[in-house]
């Protein structure tokens, strides 16, 4: 028998006695005609038990795809916050390169850029593009934004503010969750591009492309002008157009950060203090914005303690800003319902930085679709004929924003003018 030691065959025999006839113990069993012994050795025994316990299942590997579209060298960062990360966790990355990668059906993480780094160089040799970083050390800040310290390879969460992709690839639900989050701060433009056409899962390859791919532009010199659909990479085409928000104007996307919590606000006028709300002071093209969370780190920003509940953590002029800036990115804590992509699980995703166009409104648009899509798992025919209603896209994509209260633009300058006094000089306000 397979599995068994050495087998032993043997000739039973009854032993006769003079007083009464007494069977020889039943230890035998028959196999293919003959008697063997149950007896086997422990190291055989270790074998059978061993081969009964299935073998671990492999894990499912996944695309992870990262593009730099922005002008100058980026830092990609990666944090593995469980499952099966990629083989790299930060790297140097050129003006329009792209680095593929492969992340476990398991991996939960996020995705960022570091920028304007100067890393110590450990070849002492010039190049067109920056050194590249050792691979480990300690200490320092060597990139302006998203820094995680002396490291090539992130060994942790990088510093605000930095856009971030987030993803959840699998869950008990078979669904996969992801989203661009501004929560701690804005540095560059991000999209997030859903693999669907690299996988074999007929229910991810069903979805039209224009209902899973998200994009935020908040650098003017990135944003389109109203009415243009240049974000051909992101699933614009003439049959399934992806919806962008047509509301936003070059003036508030250099002015959106309110004045205090700009990373490095321009230079104040002579005086000494912050101008009324910033007298037309032309801010830098690189403008990042850190939120009102990781400004000030307090709890009714942060939706933390007695305001950590969606019914006691409201909007800051920051979340407001950020929301009409960027409709599918996360603004704060409790923007679920307008921020979350949910999807089937089993595909792959690319992260692109600095792509050019306009910033998307698909959840605004396909809200109901897309929550029919997580119930379901496939796409149905209708969902696949809205997506191809130019008229309706258009409609859409032209509405008036109401995801989040906003102030009155005249209230919102003063409150802004107002929090930097306070900031600048220490007025009492609290914040």
């Amino acid at each position: 028998m397979a599995g068994d030691s050495v087998t032993k065959t043997c000739l039973c025999l009854e032993r006769k006695h003079p007083k009464r006839r007494r069977p020889r113990p039943r230890q035998y069993q028959h196999q293919y005609g003959r008697r063997t012994s149950h007896t086997i050795s422990p190291l055989s025994a270790a074998l059978i038990l061993l081969s009964t316990i299935p073998a671990a299942a492999a894990v499912t590997m996944l695309p992870l795809r990262v593009t730099n579209n922005c002008k100058e060298p980026i830092w990609p960062a990666i944090l593995t916050q469980s499952g099966t990360g990629p083989a790299s966790s930060g790297f140097l990355l050129g003006s329009g390169a792209t680095k593929s990668q492969t992340v476990g059906l398991d991996w939960k993480g996020r995705v960022w850029a570091r920028t304007n780094c100067s890393f110590p160089t450990t070849t002492g040799s010039t190049s067109a593009l920056p050194p590249l970083p050792p691979s480990s050390g300690q200490g320092g800040s060597p990139c302006q934004t998203g820094d995680c310290g002396m490291f090539l390879e992130c060994q942790g969460a990088g510093q605000a503010p930095a856009t971030l992709a987030e993803f959840t690839m699998s869950s008990d639900t078979n669904q996969c969750f992801y989203d661009i989050s501004l929560v701690d701060g804005y540095n560059i433009p991000m999209g997030i591009i859903s693999l669907l056409s690299e996988t074999d899962n007929a229910n991810l390859t069903d979805i039209p492309p224009n209902l899973t791919n998200p994009v935020c532009i908040g650098t003017s010199s990135l944003l389109a002008p109203v009415g243009d659909a240049p974000d051909v990479d992101f699933g614009t085409n003439s049959t399934y157009p992806l919806p962008l928000d047509q509301s936003v104007t070059s003036s508030f996307v250099q002015d959106w950060c309110p004045w205090p919590l700009q990373l490095t606000p321009p230079t104040k006028p002579g005086d000494g203090v912050y101008p009324y709300p910033d007298d037309s002071i032309q801010r830098p093209i690189f403008n990042p914005c850190l939120s009102a969370c990781a400004k000030w780190n307090k709890a009714k920003y942060c939706c933390t303690g007695d305001h950590g509940t969606p019914a006691t953590c409201s909007p800051s002029l920051y979340s407001q800003q950020a929301k009409k800036l960027c409709p599918d990115a996360y603004s704060y804590a409790y923007d679920d319902q307008t921020s979350t992509f949910i999807i089937p699980q089993g595909g792959g995703f690319e992260v692109v930085f600095c792509p050019a166009g306009r910033s998307t409104r698909i959840l605004a648009t396909f809200g109901d679709q897309l929550r029919q899509l997580a119930q379901t798992g496939h796409a149905t025919r209708d969902i696949v004929s809205l997506a191809q209603n130019v008229s309706y896209i258009k409609a859409k994509s032209a509405a008036v924003q109401v995801t989040v209260p906003k102030l009155n633009s005249v209230l919102a300058v003063l409150v802004g003018w107002l929090l930097a006094l306070a900031v600048a000089g220490g007025f009492g306000i609290p914040l």
